[in-house]
This record gives C-alpha cells, structure tokens and sequence, in this order.
C-alpha cells in the first residue's frame, strides 16, 4: 500500500485522476456495465438522435444540411486527432500503467490523446447546439457519460477527453464558419 502511495506521487494529474475513476472498475458490475455502455455504445444513441431530430426540425430541402455537416466534422475532426496523436505519441493507459483495468481491449494502442469518441460525442452535442435541434439539452449526460466511460473503462486519460472536446469545439467553429459562408 505504501509503494502503491508513494508511486503516485510521481504521477501527474491526469494519470492521478485517471487511477482514481479507474480504481472503482470491478467493484460493481451494474457500475462496470454503466462505465461500458458509455463508453462503447451511447454514441450510437447520440448520432441516432442528432439525424432523428436533424430530419423532424428542418424543412426537408434542408434537413441533409447539419447531418451532412456534421458527418464532414467527424471525418476532418478524426484527421485532425490523427495528427495530433503522431505529433503527441501518448499511449493509451494500459500501455503506460500496466496495473490499470480494463473493461475491453481497445482497438489500437498508440493514441490515446484526443479521445476520437470524446471527440465525436461532444461534437455531436456542438452541433445539435448550432441547429438549435429538439432535445438537445439531453444529448449534454449523452456526452458527459460517453465522456466519464471512456475514463473508467480504463481507454483514455482524463485530459484526453479535453484534448476531444477542444477539437469539437473547433470543428463546430469551422462547421459554423463554412454554414455562414456557403449556404
């Protein structure tokens, strides 16, 4: 427990933090499917209801607008956490902290900063925002939850989610740049 104390204090913030959300993995499995399920699947939710409402709010010669907006978001967003990530080179926290828990294998290992999921998940709450879509206010537990899993289920650090939803912010901005412009 003492070593456990004292190797912590050589850590930084982000990974402290981390260990404290991921810590709790494994002690309740109603927790551990909550943690799993945002971090896995409630994005699906999420863009599940951004087309629903993209498609109930608008005038059908512009209901494509935010969905294709927010699709061309998701793919230069992604580009863009891509760069960062070989600019950056942080692993995921399995490959750092070999002692931290895992609620599944992600797919890679390389990048861990930004969360592409945080990324996406935030975005998608930004642009519900910039169309003013019905139900929007639910979409922001959507992305906190999406947000927090990826913590507890031991895939990203804490400020990896920052790094996702900073890169979302600017997507938007970008997104909100090319809709006065263009259309």
């Amino acid at each position: 427990m003492v070593s456990a104390k004292i190797e912590l204090n050589y850590m930084n913030w982000n990974a402290i933090l981390f260990f404290k959300i991921n810590s709790l993995v494994g002690k309740n499995r109603w927790l551990d499917a909550f943690g799993r399920a945002g971090a896995e699947f409630v994005i699906v939710a999420m863009l599940g209801w951004y087309m629903a409402s993209s498609l109930i709010a608008a005038r059908p010669q512009v209901a494509i607008v935010p969905i294709v907006l927010l699709a061309l978001a998701v793919v230069f967003g992604w580009v863009f956490n891509v760069g960062i990530g070989l600019l950056i080179k942080e692993p995921r926290p399995h490959v750092t902290y070999p002692q931290s828990k895992l609620l599944f294998t992600p797919m890679n290992s390389w990048k861990s900063f930004p969360s592409d999921h945080a990324m996406i998940a935030w975005l998608i709450f930004f642009m519900a925002i910039l169309f003013a879509l019905p139900g929007l206010e639910m979409l922001l537990p959507l992305a906190l939850w999406v947000s927090w899993g990826r913590v507890y289920a031991g895939v990203h650090y804490p400020f990896d989610i920052v790094g996702g939803m900073v890169v979302a912010a600017f997507m938007t901005a970008v997104s909100y740049y090319m809709l006065v412009t263009v259309f």
